[in-house]
């Protein structure tokens, strides 16, 4: 009989020891975030799109699907009627309780919303765009790899040592929305929430 690998995800990560390297040529620092960016990354960073996302598709969409449904159910109407509104009911509206019987009555707290993370690290700060660029591309070809990039991986890439070993159990599965950005002291790579790994 053939003998299988196991496919837990502690026996990968045994089995799968990343090479990590030193990729900057310039200098890198972390540094500190202040209190009110932990505040901005634990609670705004990623649900302005999720806001966007919700005034797009649940409120304009809807609403330019019913004017459209209204222009064409009252121009019906004037065609055959002669008028609007002739075949609208009259009263007020009368709560659909089908969702409800349908899920069996236990639906009561539906969240959707993804777990937050309040794990923050320090700004990871390199001299040129070029490091900046080329730290963020090899840890999109670290996730590629292996599936997920830490914190740790980042700032081993950078050259900075002496990080608390936490922060190798929070990193990212997506870098697509990163980018880098120029602030006063250098380069800065704007990262999205980190996730438990």
């Amino acid at each position: 009989m053939e003998d299988y690998k196991s496919n837990s995800h502690k026996s990968r990560e045994n089995s799968e020891e990343k090479n990590i390297e030193k990729i900057v040529t310039g200098t890198a620092k972390a540094k500190k975030k202040n209190e009110v960016q932990k505040f901005a990354d634990v609670f705004i960073s990623e649900d302005i799109a999720n806001v966007k996302s919700y005034v797009l598709m649940d409120v304009l969409v809807p609403a330019v699907k019913k004017a459209i449904s209204d222009i064409v159910v009252n121009g019906i109407d004037m065609i055959l009627y002669g008028e609007t509104g002739h075949s609208k009911k009259t009263g007020g509206n009368k709560p659909s309780y089908r969702s409800y019987y349908d899920n069996g009555g236990n639906n009561r707290s539906v969240t959707t919303g993804k777990a937050r993370t309040s794990y923050s690290f320090d700004d990871l700060i390199l001299d040129n765009r070029g490091d900046a660029e080329g730290v963020l591309e090899r840890m999109r070809e670290i996730i590629d790899t292996y599936g997920t990039v830490s914190v740790g991986d980042m700032y081993d890439l950078a050259g900075i040592t002496g990080t608390p070993f936490t922060n190798n159990k929070y990193g990212w599965t997506d870098l697509r929305t990163a980018y880098v950005d120029r602030v006063k002291d250098g380069y800065l790579i704007k990262l999205p929430r980190v996730l438990p790994l």
